[in-house]
């Protein structure tokens, strides 16, 4: 370690060049996608990319590197001076804080809820409505949503006068949730010394943000699911910076829980996405020098989470009588990459590049699989159109032969099991790629772009839900930015709103704190990447999935820039 307690320099330009080179790589291999429509993984382009990602990568990432080695170091000198446990007063009641920050988000997005009153229902809210009409529940959508909006109808039916009202009070009660987390983590932030002009440019930021208007009136699991993954963000934070108080249960580890029962009711992925914290939590445990008592006690509460979540899915399977969804969702990446190979070396005649060299007996597999040529449909963007047609019982029932048909594949056509991944990830992996927002565009079909909001109002007509807008002049300007992909037109600003920026933003972050030597306060990170990581497995890039990490980024950033965040795990 270095005498001011920092990384050893050498570990840390190793990281970044290592980061600047993997930058690199996804942006090269992005745009060669995006021009190309297909790569061929010769010996002269993999020279080509490891050249010019260990060049321009290795050296930009170096640049960053030296950065911010100069910047920890120099506010490592200034805590020495000004004292670690430096922070600001407060002059303002909590309850202000709270109470003034939830009024001015609720504002800020109300005039998008009347604009589309009484919600946005788009993305899986038909089926879902459809199910309910015909109380026939199915696993594939979070049963505790589809739930939510069955009693938002009743409510309506049965109290308010109409489904349509009920409607647009669960509209409300999104726009209320999401508020009350964002002006709780802004309160937290305001009680451990962030200066007021940030927490104001972070509240106007979540009021002004585009997405958070349209994403809290959307009728989505996804908009919920958000609102308890920051609230987990927030309780790890907490639990970094208050010691936990022997036997007795504080308030911070009940959060924990309950966020953890919320992120796992309302997104399938939710768990999986935990259980990688849960795992570190398990390898601190095992291997930990410090803090061992810590992180073995939150290990504990992540298992009861874990159980308490999975619990109350198997309650609400039984209290429902819900039928087990298709699993073919979870093989989004597997069904891409062997409708790859099919078009491109399976003799069907889709492309002139199909070279026909694949095996009779993968062949007969994939066809077993993807039902009625149903590869003809693949799009590398999105994995919906060949999905409709596979065999999940090709998987489930014949595992041995899929997996064997699988590994064939894989080792004769690595490059385009490579490029097929890609592809379908370039959005989250590239920040200048566009494909995300028309991986919906379908012709003559409005309501389909990056943000979606399209009605299938031949279906809500039949159960009383219709469209009633109370500001028209503000829902077409609304269409329009929606609909028309606008932020693509803002300069520099639009890769704010492009999914691909984050995971770089995040890493840059994590980087700063690995070079600091603050280890523990990484935790909330790996919540964040076990969640990136299930969206790498996904179907496409869209917004609601990407839309966690970009209103949780703003509180990781603020937390970690504390002077009073002590690591609790490693002062033990």
């Amino acid at each position: 370690m270095e005498r001011n307690g920092l990384l050893r320099k050498p570990i840390a330009y190793m990281i970044f060049i290592l980061l600047g080179f993997w930058f690199f790589f996804f942006c090269l291999t992005g745009k060669d996608l995006a021009t190309e429509g297909n790569i061929l993984w010769t010996g002269g382009y993999l020279l080509r990319i490891l050249l010019l990602g260990l060049s321009g990568g290795g050296a930009v990432g170096a640049a960053i590197c030296f950065g911010l080695y100069r910047l920890a170091a120099g506010r490592g000198e200034n805590e020495q001076k000004t004292g670690q446990k430096a922070v600001t007063r407060q002059s303002w009641p909590g309850g202000a804080v709270f109470g003034g920050s939830f009024l001015l988000l609720v504002l800020g997005w109300l005039p998008g809820f009347l604009a589309y009153y009484p919600a946005i229902c788009a993305y899986d809210s038909p089926t879902q409505v459809g199910q309910i009409a015909e109380r026939t529940f199915i696993d594939h959508h979070p049963l505790a949503h589809t739930l939510l909006i069955k009693w938002a109808m009743d409510f309506g039916r049965n109290v308010l006068g109409s489904v349509n009202r009920g409607i647009a009070a669960y509209a409300l009660f999104q726009i209320f949730l999401l508020a009350a987390v964002f002006a709780f983590g802004i309160l937290r932030l305001y009680r451990h010394g962030v200066r007021p002009l940030w927490l104001l440019l972070l509240l106007l930021l979540l009021a002004v943000f585009p997405f958070n208007t349209y994403m809290s009136i959307s009728v989505t699991k996804d908009t919920v699911f958000s609102a308890f993954f920051v609230l987990q963000i927030v309780s790890l934070y907490e639990l970094l910076t208050g010691a936990l108080s022997g036997k007795r249960v504080t308030w911070r580890e009940l959060l924990f829980f309950f966020s953890t029962l919320g992120m796992i009711l309302f997104r399938n992925n939710g768990q999986y996405a935990f259980l990688v914290l849960t795992a570190v939590f398990f390898l601190a445990v095992l291997t930990g020098r410090k803090g061992r008592k810590w992180y073995g006690r939150l290990f504990l509460w992540s298992v009861a989470g874990l159980l308490a979540g999975n619990v109350s899915l198997t309650a609400l399977f039984q209290l429902t009588g819900a039928q087990q969804g298709d699993k073919r969702e979870m093989l989004s990446m597997p069904i891409q990459q062997m409708a790859r190979c099919m078009v491109y070396h399976g003799g069907a005649g889709v492309l002139p590049e199909d070279d026909g060299t694949m095996d009779e007996e993968d062949r007969a597999l994939i066809c077993d699989f993807i039902l009625d040529e149903g590869y003809r449909d693949y799009d590398p963007v999105i994995s919906d159109p060949v999905k409709r047609h596979t065999n999940t019982y090709v998987v489930r029932y014949r595992l041995k032969d899929f997996a064997s048909a699988y590994f064939s594949l894989l080792a004769q056509y690595p490059g385009d099991f490579v490029n097929a991944a890609l592809a379908v990830d370039a959005g989250y992996l590239y920040p200048a790629d566009v494909s995300h927002a028309y991986v919906n565009t379908r012709q003559d079909v409005r309501g389909m772009g990056y943000v979606q909001t399209r009605w299938a109002e031949e279906v809500f007509a039949n159960h009383g839900i219709y469209k009633d807008s109370k500001w028209k002049w503000l829902h077409e300007r609304m269409e329009r930015w929606a609909d028309g992909n606008c932020y693509l037109d803002i300069p520099v600003l639009r890769y704010l709103f492009m999914p691909g920026i984050w995971v770089w933003l995040y890493l840059l972050l994590c980087g700063w704190l690995v070079i600091r030597r603050e280890f523990a306060r990484c935790l909330p990170l790996a919540l964040v990447m076990g969640y990136y990581g299930t969206l790498l497995l996904g179907p496409a890039v869209q917004l609601r999935y990407i839309y966690p990490m970009m209103i949780a980024f703003p509180f990781v950033f603020l937390w970690s820039t504390l002077r009073d965040c002590s690591d609790i795990a490693d002062a033990e």
